[in-house]
């Protein structure tokens, strides 16, 4: 009940759990099958009390309980019933996480139980005072450790365990997972846990479910030395593991390969190095683009915040927002909110952002008490903006010149599909491509909607705004500039202090509405990191791509050559440009760590 760690594999996924118990406790009994309210379960018993620390149900729902709530707390008697009980009433429903919300858990002990129930996985926490239910992310992996015996630096050494573990392992296998909770560094009286002589390591239990419907339990009683084994064959067809399989990975990676819009960064851009490393040998500096915006940090090439960068525009033309800082508990994050007047829904993002990494819609609570638990770094939540067109607009003026010019614009339609009404929501997911490439992100979303029809000619939008690595197909939409929507945007940036040379992602009514310049919200503004996205157009070779991220890069030498001179800003150095790139990898670590 100690340490549990959630592990998908490429066929299966891993759930397991280390019991720490008091050494004079009676042993368990090895895990049975049992029938609790007609549902069938495996679960090894507490013979003390009745219940059970982990079980598999035969619709694929699992759950395993850590003790304690989000601290340490203090042991009040008497409590009226074992948490082990409480999970047994809880899994021994159709909707667990429902019951979970609705059951009285007054005088019951503060715990946590993970629960994976039709491809979501969820954290239900107790505090003993309030209920928190947490949406997890299903496809990476995860660890806890109770709160009651290991403190933050142990649970830290414990994620990074997992990570190392993960890094060096081949191939995980039940085998691996079990042997990993079975090191030393993983049981309690071996661990550099604080010691309690009293308490150990009593048994490791791994639950194993497969994508051919098959489930396992692997108990090892580390008091008797003995290896139990139960197997179940599972109803639920375990839609999100398929998506690991050999066909699915396949399918994607011939997707990607089809399409270059979908190579790695690294793949579009190598090409293009010597083109770079020439502006540089003119410039005398790699750094060439760093003096093009002086009025944005690192002139918006990377590390730069969006909370510095919305004050610069004029008021009333961006979403309303707050700056939640790393660390910021619920009750803080939720006076911010009432204070600003926000309400759901809210759009979430890192304040230091990265390719859409970490940006998520937020339609009640849960969702913000989910994100704000995953996030290990500032983030911003603003109002939604509502409106049903999403574009991209890239703007640049020479230093010197009374007026700007529009480069590019690039329209964003959001991944979604149209009901006929007779169709499964996944099997229309399966038919789109682009939806394809999203299906593990779309599993922990929509995960038990996929079996739903949607009816002839409903449009289910998927991801509700414009990120092309979320799926959003990106449509050039260069004829839509015309002298009317270029003076509108000209008069916005000139405003802006210190911008020359970047990309505006604007949301907004309609075409008309928008050259009056009414009715529209700058999403983002972003310097010169910003890429003329309107080269994403599926239409649109390799080669026109390369000649437009070219022409781009003259421009921003253009603009920053002329800024540098003039004396508004010096190009960076080497040594500031290492340190921006050391900053910027830390902190991409950081929202893309295990958590």
């Amino acid at each position: 009940m100690c340490t549990v760690t959630y592990i998908p594999a490429e066929n299966s996924i891993f759930l397991t759990s280390n019991r720490d118990e008091r050494i004079d406790r009676a042993p368990a009994v090895p895990p049975e099958c049992y029938c609790v309210n007609k549902i069938e379960m495996i679960y090894p018993k507490d013979a003390q009390a009745g219940g059970t620390w982990i079980v598999l149900n035969g619709d694929r729902s699992a759950a395993v309980l850590l003790n304690g709530g989000f601290k340490n707390h203090f042991y009040q008697t008497p409590y009226r019933k074992s948490r082990g009980l409480i999970m047994l009433d809880i899994m021994s429903t159709n909707s667990p996480a429902d019951h979970f919300q609705a059951m009285d858990l007054k005088a019951i002990e503060p715990f946590t139980i993970i629960l994976l129930t039709q491809g979501r996985l969820r954290r239900c926490t107790w505090d003993g005072d309030h209920k928190h239910l947490t949406e997890l992310d299903a496809t990476k992996p995860h660890i806890w450790a109770s709160v009651t015996l290991y403190d933050r630096d142990m649970q830290l050494q414990r994620e990074n365990a997992l990570i190392q573990w993960l890094k060096e392992t081949r191939q995980v296998k039940p085998e691996a997972v079990a042997d990993f909770h079975l090191g030393a560094n993983m049981r309690y009286e071996t661990s550099n846990a604080p010691h309690n002589a009293n308490i150990r390591t009593v048994s490791v239990t791994l639950l194993a479910l497969s994508t051919d419907r098959r489930a396992s339990v692997l108990y090892h009683d580390l008091h008797s030395g003995e290896v139990a084994a139960k197997r179940m064959q599972t109803q639920a067809s375990g839609t999100p593991l398929l998506f690991n399989s050999f066909y699915w990975k396949t399918r994607r990676f011939w997707i990607r390969l089809r399409h270059w819009e979908y190579w790695p960064f690294a793949c579009l851009y190598l090409p293009l190095v010597p083109l770079w490393l020439w502006l540089s040998l003119r410039a005398r500096s790699l750094l060439f683009f760093s003096a093009a915006n002086p009025g944005i940090a690192y002139s918006g090439f990377i590390q730069e915040r969006k909370s510095d960068i919305y004050p610069l525009l004029p008021e009333g033309l961006y979403p309303k927002g707050v700056l939640c800082k790393t660390g910021m508990s619920a009750g803080e994050i939720n006076s911010v909110l009432r204070e600003s007047s926000l309400d759901f829904p809210l759009i979430a993002k890192p304040d230091i952002g990265e390719r859409g990494i970490q940006v998520e819609l937020l339609r009640k609570p849960a969702d913000l008490d989910a994100y704000r638990s995953r996030s290990k770094v500032d983030f911003l939540l603003q109002e939604y903006i509502d409106y049903s067109h999403e574009i991209g607009i890239f703007y640049y003026r020479i230093p010197g010149n009374k007026n700007g010019q529009l480069s590019g614009i690039v329209g964003k339609e959001f991944l979604s599909v149209t009901g006929d009404g007779q169709t499964s929501l996944l099997s229309l997911l399966m038919q789109n491509d682009r939806a394809v490439l999203q299906l593990h992100a779309l599993a922990a979303v929509f995960g038990d909607q996929f079996d739903n029809i949607p009816d002839s000619g409903e449009i289910l939008t998927l991801v509700p705004y414009g990120n092309h690595s979320r799926g959003s197909r990106f449509i050039d939409l260069h004829s839509r500039i015309t002298p009317g929507l270029t003076d509108m945007i000209d008069k916005v940036c000139t405003q802006v202090p210190g911008f020359y040379f970047g990309r505006l992602d604007i949301r907004f009514k309609n075409w008309e509405e928008l050259e009056a310049g009414r009715h529209f919200s700058i999403i983002e503004l972003n310097g010169t990191g910003s890429e003329p996205t309107h080269i994403y157009d599926p239409a649109h070779s390799l080669f026109f791509a390369w000649k437009e991220i070219y022409r781009h890069w003259e421009i921003v030498f253009k603009i920053s050559m002329i800024n540098a001179h003039n004396g508004k800003q010096p190009l960076m150095s080497l040594k500031e440009g290492l340190e921006m790139k050391r900053a910027h990898d830390k902190h991409l670590n950081l929202m893309q760590a295990l958590h």
